[in-house]
């Protein structure tokens, strides 16, 4: 406690120093704890299931690389054939429309088998949850649609989803959220009845499957046996399930997907961050050690041992540790929230994210290592030759040789840890304006677009369906300002979409794990004009092109030079339920995003669609004249005029849906730079106090060499060549740690080499420009130092 209370008084005799060290440290500890938090979120607190980690998601894979949806045949096959899972439950996650009287909202909602919770370990916060024999007509919501929509009332109450009525009869907590992967929350849980669609067939692939492994089993053990499982199905049923296998991943796994390198990826920069500060604040240190030596020389002489002399120093540091990591917690508070709002949706499991305790322990590990970190050197520095310092008096106490080169070093490690976090972040800022610059194929100008669902309860076949989203394309036509108006099942630059295989005609049957695959999309006759996207042989699909004309598609560029290359594909046929004529090839269009190539793609006509499955989701694309933010209101009001029931969603300018396909490489392009440029400030302000302290020490130097003739330039380049030899060794390190580290950016940087020379050579031209322009200030002080001061000084 005296130690304590003696470096309050110390520290608060230096405000200077110490608001300056408070600050870097606070910098440094709060942007860690920030993103430590969202680590902790996403990384390490356990999925809200019983005993998470013995769950895992299943898949079916085709052909070499492929994987996705299961049917539920081979679901019903697994599950009643495998021995190493206590359950495996099938469903879907959609969204539905939730209807009142005069109006609708889309809400996310799951459609599973009715043992889902059971397998989950869910305990009902109301009410009760599915039981097996329960009809399809009961849901079960979570507690803030619960508090929300249905004013926390007992179960019971009816709600209306896609135009049928639900009993709920249960509520799920907060805490719960099935399936975790998903970056919106789910609402509404309701039963699932087989066969929904493809009268159980085996090419229907819709389904995603969960299941616990039984106690003892292993995920290894699972896999052996489903694979087994698998080559008996295939032989069973060689076309469906031909070349179909079956992938285990653990469900932890999926939910943090690709956001585990990336966050990684920023936890160590924010870290590197928080060194450069700490290097800061122990050069800092090192300097007062050096004004304070005849103090320590004293207390020395007067019987204080070098331990004790250590441990005074320590105190002090963990002190500045301390108070930065208050100050450092607030400015968590703050930064986490709005990290989540910058973040747009790209984080999973954000809604989990917060100050728990994990954050606090990291928080006060954080402080007391800082505190040891940047405090120990100094500590041990200003305990060395304490004799020698008192003989030598104040006047002449200096930092000594090997204190000068342990600040040289940290300096050099300031401008290494900078480039290489400043090479991270323009790498990857060259990545994202590649991406920016990568042609869609699509005009996304003046351009609004819009999401509706139908339901089959309400609009019956699929006339109905082509005959309402007519009147709509009629209505929103005829608005002043639209130029045209069209549909599209599935925009493009999502990174989901419907495919399937297909066969051509003439050509030997291929087995199903071979055949050819495409995306699938069904629109309007006017879909390309509308978006742009021109045709390069044939024609677009027209108004003749009904329900009792010959059936015909249209392909893409990229399907016709892998399915036809060399040939001209107008007037072939494919065929997939029905034979289908090849009338026209349009301009490849990126469909997954601008980091992936396009795919091979088959349009069909919306008239000619004969299944409900295929029109229950379109998205309106509106062409307009002027901004297409204007036309948001009299588009919805349009629509509810026809069918006021109908909610819309996903609302944005093709502008936006472009930029929300680069949300993801935005987001950690935009922090890695903030980091970054952090670093460099912090690097900056250390070199320059380094320079300022030699300066300073050097002044009666600088004295008798002016007095002697020597001309301020010279003086000006001794002084810039000293922090020169610093940056350049600094250079050297933070080149050699960048080639080595800036491979883990991996997959961030598209088509960006990690060892990209531009971007080494401008960050070093960058960096070394800034640097020495913080060497210039004392150097130019330097040169105008007074002799006759300086000598009096002395």
């Amino acid at each position: 406690m005296k130690d304590i209370r003696y470096a309050l008084r110390v520290l608060i005799q230096s405000p200077g120093f110490t608001l300056i060290a408070i600050l870097a440290l606070a910098l440094g500890i709060g942007a860690n704890t920030a993103i430590f938090s969202v680590v902790s979120g996403v990384l390490l607190r356990p999925l809200s299931f019983s005993d998470p980690d013995r769950l895992v998601q299943i898949y079916e894979t085709f052909k070499p690389n492929g994987w996705g949806s299961v049917a539920y045949p081979n679901l019903k096959d697994w599950r009643d054939q495998n021995t190493t899972f206590d359950s495996l439950i099938g469903y879907t996650s959609v969204t539905r429309n939730l209807q009142d009287a005069s109006s609708a909202e889309r809400i996310r909602g799951v459609t599973s088998e009715r043992g889902l919770f059971r397998m989950l370990g869910v305990t009902p916060l109301a009410g009760r949850l599915f039981r097996d024999d329960d009809p399809r007509d009961v849901a079960v919501v979570s507690e803030a649609f619960w508090k929300a929509r249905l004013a926390s009332a007992a179960p019971g109450g009816k709600i209306i989803l896609d135009g049928e009525s639900f009993t709920v009869i249960g509520v799920v907590p907060e805490s719960f959220q099935f399936p975790p992967d998903r970056t919106t929350r789910t609402e509404v849980y309701v039963p699932l009845d087989f066969p929904p669609i493809g009268q159980n067939s085996r090419e229907n692939h819709y389904l995603a499957a969960t299941a616990r492994l039984k106690p003892g089993a292993t995920l290894e053990a699972a896999r052996n046996e489903m694979g087994v499982i698998a080559k008996r199905l295939e032989q069973q049923y060689p076309g469906p399930n031909d070349g179909r296998g079956v992938r285990l991943t653990p469900l932890n796994e999926v939910v943090v997907g690709s956001a585990r390198t990336s966050l990684l990826v920023l936890l160590g920069a924010v870290g590197l961050v928080l060194l450069i500060a700490c290097f800061n604040v122990a050069n800092l240190l090192l300097a007062r050690a050096a004004a304070r030596s005849r103090e320590v020389a004293i207390r020395s002489a007067l019987g204080a041992t070098r331990g004790r002399l250590i441990r005074q120093f320590l105190v002090e540091s963990s002190v500045l540790a301390f108070a930065g990591a208050i100050c450092g917690l607030f400015i968590a508070v703050w930064c986490t929230p709005l990290l989540l709002q910058l973040s747009d949706g790209q984080i999973p499991r954000a809604w989990e994210i917060g100050l728990d305790w994990r954050v606090f322990l990291f928080l006060l590990a954080t402080c007391a290592v800082t505190g040891i970190g940047f405090g120990l050197a100094p500590a041990i520095a200003a305990s060395r030759d304490v004799e020698r310092d008192l003989r030598e008096g104040v006047n002449r106490g200096s930092a000594g040789r090997s204190q000068g080169h342990l600040r040289d070093v940290l300096v050099i490690a300031e401008v290494g840890i900078s480039f290489v976090l400043l090479v991270g972040a323009g790498l990857l800022l060259r990545a994202f304006v590649q991406l920016q610059n990568t042609p869609s194929g699509l005009v996304t100008e003046k351009v609004l677009t819009m999401r509706l669902n139908i339901s089959q309860a309400r609009y019956g076949e699929v006339p109905a369906a082509v005959n309402y989203y007519g009147e709509i394309q009629r209505r929103v036509s005829q608005l002043p300002g639209v130029r045209e108006a069209a549909f599209v099942s599935l925009l493009p630059l999502q990174s989901w979409g419907w495919n399937g295989d297909f066969a051509i005609d003439g050509r030997p049957e291929e087995p199903a794990s071979r055949k050819p695959q495409a995306e699938l999309r069904t629109i309007s006759p006017n879909y390309f004009h509308a978006m742009g996207i021109p045709i390069r042989q044939g024609r677009a699909f027209t108004e003749r092109d009904t329900a009792d004309a010959p059936r015909v598609v249209i392909i893409n560029e990229a399907l016709a030079r892998r399915y036809f290359p060399g040939e001209n594909p107008i007037g072939k046929y494919i065929s997939r339920e029905f034979k289908l004529e090849i009338v026209g090839v349009s301009a490849d269009v990126r469909q997954v995003g601008l980091d992936r190539a396009a795919l091979p793609e088959i349009f069909h006509p919306i008239a000619q669609r004969k299944s409900f499955v295929w029109l229950a989701g379109m998205t309106l694309i509106v062409a307009t004249q002027t901004a297409p933010e204007n036309f948001v209101s009299a588009v919805r009001e349009a629509i509810r005029q026809i069918d006021p029931t109908q909610a819309l969603f996903n609302i944005n300018s093709m502008d936006k849906v472009v930029s929300n396909s680069l949300s993801n490489q935005s987001l950690y392009t935009w922090l890695l730079g903030l980091f970054a440029a952090l670093a460099l400030v912090l690097a900056v302000a250390g070199i320059y106090g380094v320079i300022s302290y030699a300066v300073t020490r050097r002044t009666r130097e600088f004295g008798i060499r002016i007095a002697l003739g020597a001309p301020g330039a010279r003086v000006l380049r001794m002084v810039l060549a000293r922090g020169g030899v610093l940056v350049a060794i600094g250079l050297a390190a933070g080149i050699a740690g960048a080639l080595a580290l800036t491979r883990l950016l991996g997959t961030l940087l598209g088509q960006i080499s990690s060892t990209d020379p531009l971007t080494f050579a401008a960050v070093a031209i960058i960096l070394a420009t800034v640097a020495l322009g913080a060497c210039y200030v004392p150097a130019r002080r330097a040169t105008r130092v007074d002799p006759v001061v300086a000598l009096r000084q002395e």
